[in-house]
């Protein structure tokens, strides 16, 4: 059962937004695992509509679920409430005090189990497991259900993408009646095909260099699972892109204060793994995606050949939009077209939420008669 917990000296060193409406939460998922992360429930009565989405935030590499609420400007709380969807967004396995098969806390917490991979299992793919299988249905239970929900939607930004697709790709071919929750859509930013040179120079210039000063080295850094800690200003530049990008000067601050270690097997199968199973992974995804990429994005190349490239796999996907945002950093929702990022992305859940209910409805109304479908020798 979830339980609202109170803020470990962790959470509050993380919790960068002064006057933030979210509420800390523990899950215990069926496999004995801890997950935690934030919440919030939008107050007051509205009529309840068809479809009603839960929207799921699920953080990249180097962060946490308090991306989501960085600061009283920057937060999905307040389209939360005025759009009356649910959200919630945790701890990825192995970040902050979520358990996992990597990190070892059995002298900090005996009683937690000590998970193992499933044998074969890459990085990526061990959590989108996770996530299938644990994760999103506890969600789904614990707060989808009891807020009225009707289907869940996955906010993944970064390094979370590729752990997603593959989820999606596992829920995809379940058959309906073996699956826990129902998975409405997935918005999918912050991820693509091609790096950028700026990046790749930069991460070159951090790692030759490992000296850093106490404050620079984030809580939880372990040399048996991390890499070596990315410089602050180098991950204010990843997060905001270059100055003036990002309008709130203090966001940049707040980022350095939230950084997390980078865990040495993502970092690794970002470039090595992934690029070798995307195709088989995007195939399998047969529900809509919402997908974007900031123009100021400095870990991949913000171009429309970029976005096609990446946009083209989802062979078997209802509906994919995708886009190059002008004027945003990687981290799109932090940038100055992010409220309109928020908005649209609580729009999508709502319009598929929506979409899924009426298609499950009985006594659809019959469609217009659609007739044939031209030859193409007529356009030309």
């Amino acid at each position: 059962m979830a339980k609202k917990t109170t803020q470990s000296e962790l959470h509050k060193a993380l919790t960068t937004n002064p006057s933030s409406h979210f509420e800390h939460f523990s899950v215990k998922l069926d496999n004995g695992a801890t997950l935690t992360g934030i919440h919030h429930f939008p107050s007051g009565k509205s009529s309840p509509p068809t479809g009603k989405p839960l929207l799921v935030g699920h953080h990249g590499a180097t962060c946490s679920s308090h991306t989501f609420d960085t600061s009283p400007e920057d937060t999905a709380s307040i389209y939360s409430q005025f759009l009356g969807v649910p959200f919630v967004a945790f701890n990825r396995p192995n970040y902050i005090d979520s358990s996992g098969w990597l990190v070892d806390r059995s002298s900090s917490e005996p009683e937690t189990p000590q998970f193992k991979a499933k044998e074969g299992n890459s990085f990526f793919e061990e959590e989108a497991r996770w996530l299938h299988e644990h994760i999103l249905p506890a969600l789904w239970t614990e707060f989808g259900i009891p807020n009225g929900c009707t289907s869940l939607v996955t906010l993944s930004h970064s390094m979370a993408v590729p752990i997603i697709i593959i989820a999606t790709s596992s829920y995809s071919a379940q058959a309906p009646h073996d699956r826990k929750f129902k998975w409405a859509g997935a918005i999918l930013y912050g991820y693509a095909e091609v790096h950028t040179k700026h990046s790749s120079s930069a991460i070159g210039r951090d790692m030759s260099d490992p000296h850093r000063e106490p404050n620079e080295i984030p809580p939880g850094q372990d040399a048996r699972i991390h890499i070596p800690p990315m410089k602050p200003d180098t991950m204010a530049d990843l997060m905001c892109g270059p100055e003036g990008v990002v309008p709130n000067t203090k966001v940049r601050g707040l980022v350095k204060q939230a950084m997390q270690p980078f865990l040495a097997a993502e970092a690794t199968e970002m470039d090595a793994w992934w690029p070798q199973h995307a195709a088989k992974y995007k195939a399998g995804v047969e529900i809509p995606i919402l997908y974007a990429l900031g123009e100021y994005d400095w870990v991949w190349q913000g171009s429309k050949r970029n976005v096609d490239a990446f946009c083209k796999g989802f062979v078997n996907a209802p509906r994919v939009e995708g886009a190059v945002v002008v004027g945003a950093p990687h981290a799109i929702h932090l940038g100055r077209t992010g409220r309109g990022w928020w908005v649209r992305c609580f729009g999508f859940a709502i319009e598929v939420a929506e979409s899924m209910a009426f298609g499950e409805m009985e006594g659809r109304p019959a469609n217009f008669e659609q007739g044939e479908w031209p030859e193409e020798a007529a356009f030309a």
